[in-house]
């Protein structure tokens, strides 16, 4: 049976309803994060199990952040970043969750970021001040022909409560412990003074900054 012209202009309705729907998708897909990231680059470390890893904040918002690492973590997983305030020079700790991961091979490190996305799950109140810092900072300042009558201007919303998390609890206090090392295969030894939290702790930054051809033969009080 041959489709005549009402069949064809439906079929091409069709299609171009098919399509219509498919950019849609695509364009909710792309703002699906819904919230601004504030560009900022700080030293930070987090804790990944029993190891504590360098790294960098390069964004931060409300809900999540994200850090510069070589160092894979498997998605859903728990990590907690510590980093310091430029301004007050505080150290703040956040308890955060693994949403996405973008691995680069170690050749391309200098030309694409490797890295995770964490979304926040517990920060302390200083955090959110420093957000908001920020954003205050990134504010285009108005200009003579921006200025909106008095009459147009809409009537700015009541601010509402903010529910911050409960506080974090105060990090370790951390100890200065020698580490002595010797090469698995070879006639090298070496010693490395660390801050750590424990003598477990520094063992393992000892191994994290050496590699794993080293072995550990004695931790002490520095």
């Amino acid at each position: 049976m041959v489709p005549n012209d009402d069949d064809r202009r439906s079929g091409k309705d069709r299609r171009g309803k098919d399509r219509r729907k498919s950019d849609e998708n695509r364009r909710g897909g792309a703002n699906r994060r819904g919230e601004t990231r504030i560009k900022k680059r700080l030293p930070c470390e987090f804790v990944d199990g029993d190891k504590r890893v360098r790294g960098f904040v390069l964004d931060v918002s409300p809900k999540g952040l994200f850090v510069q690492t070589l160092k894979p973590i498997d998605l859903g997983g728990e990590i907690d970043v510590i980093f310091t305030l430029p301004e007050s020079s505080q150290t703040i700790e956040i308890r955060a969750c693994v949403v996405r991961s973008q691995r680069v091979p170690r050749h391309l490190a200098t030309v694409a970021t490797a890295g995770v996305g964490l979304k926040i799950n517990v920060a302390p109140p200083e955090y959110f001040d420093f957000i908001a810092s920020l954003s205050h900072l990134d504010e285009k300042p108005a200009t003579a022909g921006d200025v909106t009558p008095a009459s147009e201007q809409p009537e700015k919303p009541k601010p509402r409560k903010r529910r911050l998390p409960p506080r974090m609890p105060k990090p370790k206090p951390q100890a200065r412990y020698r580490v002595y090392a010797k090469q698995t295969v070879g006639p090298r030894s070496r010693s490395l003074v660390l801050s750590a939290t424990s003598r477990a702790h520094a063992e393992s930054q000892a191994i994290e900054q050496i590699g794993s051809d080293w072995e550990i033969v004695e931790v002490k009080p520095a």
